[in-house]
């Protein structure tokens, strides 16, 4: 008979998962083993395991659909956390696969044991506060029926981790005869995708033709079901501006005459403004935390002037921090195109308002002087953060990928980059920690080994993480890797006015450890010398680093609005 290891690959295989991201250990490694031979599943070994989930993070934000995270219990649920934190909050699919390394002892508490017992750690409970679903597999059939059922929890209704933790006899010999029978995965993955009802649609489009000041907010949830088309084609359709939570930036290319850019205390003051006037919020895919409404200020948003009308997958998230006019629930894709079909239907396809709208917030962002700052020009060295932003901005084009990361080099990028292409910024924005970007750069090239790709850290964040360079040469994945390097915590020591403590590092040469793993690396203290940099790097055949001085006195909440 066939063992449980095998079976579960060919779960994997069937349920369309490709990417396996961990480090063999424990009761694991019997899986790990079985995936010698099968092509259609590639194994991707990382230095840490924080790396791993960041990276199966990334890669369903990507895909839409989950790869795996896998390794021994212990290390998941611990080094792993932070990455399966991240999809958790944020909602992008991913598969755990990990165990409780009991060895048939945890009744004795077997050292790295993790079944609960006296003696070890729980790692079922710790694992079930962290993911939609976690089952605990005790038999090999029970393991492969329960990767079957993690990779249906995953990608149904709003994405999310699910993990499947195994006893030491779980990848044994598959018995087709016993319980739970295992059946073709596909009828696991069946699922049909729900729609508002034509009259909930009908009205909301009725009452977007009706406003006189309409907007749009994007979030994530437009990023998620690759809405992109459809968001574009109703914004132009009735010239309705489009402003994105920090969590959706790039839903909506900012380059557009359209586009506001972000909103919240660090989001664009024309976003802010518009969003603020508008008699009517379409809200796309986007929960309306606290951090997206500069934690509910009436001033932003406020639902007893504006009506509110909130589309999402999740019943839970319409009417969350609001109450709404309406709330649709679905995959945004889908109520958008029933929008749009309905909005042409009802107003015969032309909008009367629509170049008028359109002129006006050009002349807004061009009045509030979006995505702009005298600091931008600025020849300093160390390099101001502004200037370094602007040199990005020059050396990336349509094609390119950008990854950020924690700190407040984020908060930068966040504020004065604009996207050029849908869905070509991917921003840290579940635990939102540092070290989440550098890994989640190496699945973005995994996915377009033809397209640029772009990773933005600041020192503290990329030191946690440096061990992705080694991980880039093994997979020979040319990544950039640009570091905004004062050897202090930013946010931190910006937070402590002048009362500096535990905020400053000693200096580090990021570009010598990127050389110290056969990378390029190079060091940059003049601002003409980036963006050259960063267009000469997207041509190298290895990863390159690019370890900008940067200097260490701009505050964050310079541009606090």
């Amino acid at each position: 008979m066939p063992r449980a290891n095998e079976k579960i690959i060919d779960v994997l295989i069937e349920g369309g998962v490709d990417h396996v991201f961990g480090i063999p250990g424990g009761g694991t490694i019997p899986v790990w083993d079985a995936l010698y031979g099968r092509d259609q599943v590639k194994p991707v070994l990382v230095r840490h395991e924080q790396a791993a989930a960041c990276m199966a993070d990334a890669y369903g934000r990507l895909t839409g659909k989950p790869s795996v995270l896998m390794g021994q219990g212990a290390f998941i649920v611990s080094n792993g956390a932070f990455g399966i934190l991240e999809s958790y909050l944020y909602g992008s699919p991913m598969v755990i696969i990990t165990d409780t390394s009991d060895s048939g002892l945890s009744q004795h508490g077997n050292y790295q044991s993790a079944t609960g017992e006296y003696g070890s750690f729980d790692i079922v409970n710790m694992m079930r506060g962290m993911t939609k679903f976690t089952t605990y597999a005790v038999t090999p059939e029970e393991a492969v029926h329960g990767v079957q059922l993690a990779i249906k929890h995953s990608i149904t209704g709003r994405p999310g981790p699910a993990a499947v933790v195994m006893r030491s006899a779980a990848t044994g010999e598959f018995n087709p005869t016993r319980n739970p029978h295992v059946h073709p995965t596909s009828g696991y993955l069946t699922k049909s995708q729900s729609v508002p009802l034509p009259d909930d649609i009908k009205n909301v489009s009725q009452a977007i033709l009706s406003a006189q000041h309409p907007a749009i907010l994007a979030g994530s949830g437009v990023l998620m079901s690759k809405a992109f088309g459809e968001l574009q084609e109703l914004a132009e359709l009735l010239g309705m501006p489009v402003a994105t939570s920090y969590r959706g930036k790039s839903a909506f290319p900012e380059v557009h005459p359209l586009a506001l850019g972000m909103i919240g205390t660090f989001g664009q003051k024309v976003a802010n403004e518009t969003i603020a006037a508008a008699d009517l919020l379409l809200i796309a895919g986007c929960r309306l935390s606290p951090s997206d409404t500069k934690f509910e200020n009436p001033g932003l948003i406020d639902p007893t002037k504006q009506k509110i009308i909130q589309i999402d997958i999740d019943p839970r998230n319409t009417g969350w921090a609001f109450p709404v006019e309406t709330g649709l629930v679905g995959d945004v894709k889908l109520v958008l195109q029933q929008i749009i079909a309905a909005v042409k239907r009802i107003s015969g396809g032309e909008v009367t308002e629509t170049q008028a709208r359109i002129a006006a917030i050009e002349k807004a962002k061009k009045a509030a002087g979006a995505f702009s700052a005298p600091e931008m020009a600025s020849a300093e060295s160390p390099i101001l953060p502004q200037r370094i932003v602007a040199e990005i901005q020059s050396a990336m084009d349509e094609t390119g990928f950008i990854t950020l990361d924690a700190g407040d080099n984020r908060l930068w990028m966040a504020h004065f980059y604009r996207s050029k292409a849908a869905g070509s910024l991917l921003a840290p924005g579940g635990v939102a920690g540092m070290g989440w970007g550098p890994p989640a750069a190496l699945a973005v090239k995994l996915l377009h080994p033809d397209k640029p790709v772009l990773s933005v850290a600041g020192d503290g964040g990329f030191a946690m993480v440096n061990h992705v360079l080694s991980t880039a040469v093994q997979y020979k994945l040319p990544v950039v890797f640009l570091v905004f390097n004062n050897s202090v915590l930013g946010m931190v020591r910006d937070g402590q006015r002048g009362k500096t403590i535990a905020s400053e590092f000693v200096p580090t040469d990021f570009a010598a450890i990127a050389r110290a793993y056969g990378c390029n690396g190079i060091r940059i203290e003049k601002p003409e010398e980036v963006a050259p940099a960063i267009k000469k790097a997207f041509k190298t055949p290895v990863a390159t680093l690019l370890d900008v001085a940067t200097s260490k006195n701009e505050p964050y909440f310079k541009i606090a609005n």
